[in-house]
């Protein structure tokens, strides 16, 4: 069994890398322009917001779960961060500081957003599917309320978002950062107790409950981390635009899902390596960029990433097994 998944995961990582190779080509042929050193810088820039919120949903797939509201977290999160800038700017207050209590208050609040989730979904045995659902609807609602267009940061505070400009040799410190948080997630999953507790819950949730392993708090957990990526991958966002928008993260649930699988990882749970994610975002990104270089219509794209979500999930179903279910 170990064997298996062990080719599994090599198929799933070898696939992807097939995937990025052939993408690149494809799009290059159709386009020169793809891949000068203007639009590389471009693609991994837009990267960084979509690998972390591809990080915070990994180890929710793995439980066999699922977040349907993280587009909507994404854009709440977005608007709300400007609206406490707006607030306070002309406060007495350093720029900086302004800066550092905006973040964490949204931070702080897509965490707690996410414990909510996480006890609708384990206290009251709603399944993920429809409380991430309800959720969705509820923080798209909230952003539009917050604001129902798009708000521009004073240019006197642009110098407090500067850092999203920095790079560390051909990488963003965007990217780094959001590299760093996916390979402390990944030591977490693999070296840590609570790892070895979202594998197991994908796995037998019920053998999980029965060796003891504290399910419910594994769980909230597990959406409280993604309520924090989402809001972070916000935050990016906000600074790369210096500008917010209630609907920012709507194309994001169905990028980040297609992310998250196109890694490998199985919808069933159990099943997936968060560093594989990489070459997932990597493959969106890919698709999101080559699509806009070639100039294909915006509709046409969803239609795409439609596709791409149902290759993915045919690929990496175990069609052996007769519980395939997310939670």
């Amino acid at each position: 069994m170990n064997k298996l998944k062990t080719n599994k995961a090599y198929f799933a990582t070898y696939f992807s890398m097939a995937v990025i190779i052939c993408l690149v080509l494809i799009f290059t042929i159709m386009e020169k322009s793809f891949i000068n050193s203007s639009n590389i810088n471009n693609l991994l820039s837009d990267t960084a917001p979509l690998m972390i919120m591809a990080a915070g949903m990994t180890p929710v797939i793995l439980i066999g779960s699922i977040d349907l509201s993280v587009g909507a977290m994404c854009s709440v999160s977005n608007v709300l961060v400007v609206s406490f800038i707006m607030k306070f700017k002309d406060t007495i207050y350093a720029d900086w500081f302004i800066m550092l209590v905006t973040f964490v208050t949204t931070l702080v609040f897509a965490v707690i957003a996410g414990i909510i989730l996480g006890l609708i979904h384990v206290k009251l045995k709603v399944p993920s599917f429809i409380a991430s659902l309800a959720f969705m609807s509820i923080w798209n609602s909230a952003a539009l309320l917050i604001s129902n267009s798009p708000i521009s940061i004073p240019k006197k505070l642009w110098g407090t978002i500067d850092w999203y400009k920095i790079s560390i040799g051909p990488l963003g410190y965007p990217l780094v950062i959001a590299f760093l948080i996916i390979i402390g997630y990944y030591v977490i999953l693999t070296r840590t107790s609570l790892g070895r507790g979202i594998y197991a819950i994908g796995a037998n949730e019920r053998a999980a409950r029965m060796s003891g392993i504290a399910v419910d708090r594994i769980k909230i957990t597990v959406f409280a981390v993604n309520g924090f990526c989402a809001a972070l991958g916000a935050i990016f966002l906000m600074a790369k635009a210096k500008s917010c928008a209630p609907t920012v993260g709507d194309s994001f649930t169905l990028m980040v899902i297609s992310a998250v699988v196109l890694g490998g990882t199985a919808l069933i749970g159990g099943s997936g390596n968060i560093l594989n994610t990489i070459l997932g975002v990597f493959i969106v990104s890919i698709i999101k960029n080559g699509m806009n270089i070639v100039s294909i219509n915006v509709y046409w794209q969803k239609v795409v990433f439609g596709v791409v979500v149902l290759i993915a999930i045919a690929i990496n179903t175990d069609r052996s097994s007769r519980s395939f279910i997310v939670k």
